[in-house]
């Protein structure tokens, strides 16, 4: 039995892949994990590497290699007929394409709205929101199934609070920031720095405080250049080995423990998170951790954007300013950034956008810390809005009765027995 699943950046790695790959390997661990890291704008480069270190995972192929498995014949040779392919991230028609190739049933677990729902055998959603902008899209009431939040699912400390505090050196009687600056190498470069002098200023005005800061495992932190970025005015860093772990010291001094692929364990001991946009506010909410989330416009021409608009910069002379241009326009078009907020559809957790500076960050934490109530009915509610688990073992338990064919995918007229790709000579590539 085969397991096909795609997915692309590290928030679909490391919130959507690793737990469905945990719950799939629990309820078929004789079957064959194989997944495909597909050609994504967001991706580090790393993701192949984090993912073939995965407990679970049999086979690892980066972009470069889905390509030639796509359209080359004999690649394809080297999978079994019986299994699922699962999309988990990047662009759609890819899933699907391997679907077709495989001769494999094409699922999809998606968040919101996609015109490429209706060609899967069936859609896996997180709630009856993202089902009726599936269903407006054109998909069959009958494919689309609610399993919630995957995001839940990933989410778990490795050590009790005591262990955690006892290693990073953290007294259980005093308030804990912890830092979040993504886990990209240019928004570490840029937040890293910007969020590092936000702490600094929290900590002029409380001696108090205890910081403390989390690193992704897609970028190692001998590679990262700690220079503040001029327009961001950011606090010199550098990162220094302590141990099995890391320190960073800011340019004030600040010294700052660092655990690298260990969020949630930063997550069980802190009071309060300064952080980015990204999968790790949804994962932050499920913990119940209250957050300051911060979205600088200062350089919006690095921030990547999904399609054609993402090579905007390379035009010669006019490409940064485009870019710009059209990264402002979606920031104005998204009034919500974090994923909870996103979720509830209002502002739960306070986000701080623009044109910043590190004071606007600590203010808004300044603010959180020194109002225990508030933060206590901010991380009751993101636990409420983001819902109880469960999500992944809902999708393994079905990707194995479509496998083990026990179960009639609720599909008319699409290939056998992979999803429909349409009458458009339909390739990979091809915009969502």
């Amino acid at each position: 039995m085969e397991f096909v699943l795609t997915a692309n950046s590290p928030g679909e790695v490391s919130t959507w892949l690793a737990p469905v790959v945990r719950a799939l390997r629990e309820r078929a661990p004789a079957a064959r994990i194989s997944v495909f890291l597909v050609p994504c704008a967001f991706a580090t480069g790393a993701e192949k590497a984090v993912v073939a270190a995965m407990p679970g995972v049999d086979r690892a192929f980066g972009p470069g290699e889905y390509w030639r498995h796509a359209w080359a014949t004999p690649a394809v040779r080297g999978f079994e007929r019986q299994g699922a392919v699962l999309f988990l991230g990047g662009d759609p028609v890819h899933a699907l394409w391997l679907g077709r190739r495989l001769g494999l049933p094409a699922l999809a677990y998606m968040e919101r709205g996609s015109r490429w729902g209706r060609r899967f055998a069936e859609v896996f959603v997180p709630d009856e929101r993202a089902r009726d902008k599936l269903l407006r899209r054109g998909a069959e009431p009958e494919r689309v199934r609610v399993v919630g939040d995957l995001m839940l699912d990933a989410v778990g400390p490795s050590r009790s609070p005591e262990a955690i505090r006892a290693d990073l050196g953290l007294d259980p009687e005093r308030p804990v920031v912890a830092v979040f600056p993504g886990s990209r190498r240019f928004e570490l470069e840029q937040a890293m720095p910007f969020l590092l002098r936000a702490a600094e200023i929290l900590w002029d005005g409380r001696r108090d405080l205890q910081f403390v800061m989390s690193l992704a495992p897609f970028v190692s932190p001998s590679e990262l250049d700690g220079t503040p970025i001029a327009a961001l005015g950011g606090t010199p860093v550098r990162l220094e080995p302590d141990g099995h772990r890391w320190r960073a010291v800011t340019g004030r001094g600040l010294v700052v423990p660092t655990l690298r692929g260990a969020p949630y364990d930063i997550m069980q001991v802190a009071d309060l998170a300064l952080t980015v946009p990204g999968s790790n506010t949804a994962e932050m909410a499920a913990m119940g951790l209250p957050m300051v989330v911060a979205l600088p416009l200062n350089l919006a021409e690095s921030i990547p954007v999904p399609g054609v608009a993402q090579y905007l910069e390379r035009v010669p002379l006019v490409g940064k300013r485009w870019k710009r241009a059209v990264v402002h326009r979606l920031a104005a078009r998204t009034p919500l950034v974090a994923l909870p907020n996103r979720k509830a559809g209002r502002a739960v957790v306070p986000e701080v956008r623009g044109i910043l500076r590190p004071e606007d960050v600590a203010l808004e934490a300044e603010r959180l810390l020194a109002d225990v109530k508030a933060r206590a009915t901010m991380a009751s509610t993101l636990r409420e809005v983001m819902g109880p688990p469960g999500a992944s073992q809902r999708i393994a338990a079905r990707l194995c009765e479509v496998a083990a064919g026990g179960s009639r995918l609720a599909t008319a007229g699409t290939d056998a027995p992979g999803a429909r790709l349409g009458q458009g000579g339909l390739r990979p590539g091809d915009e969502p």
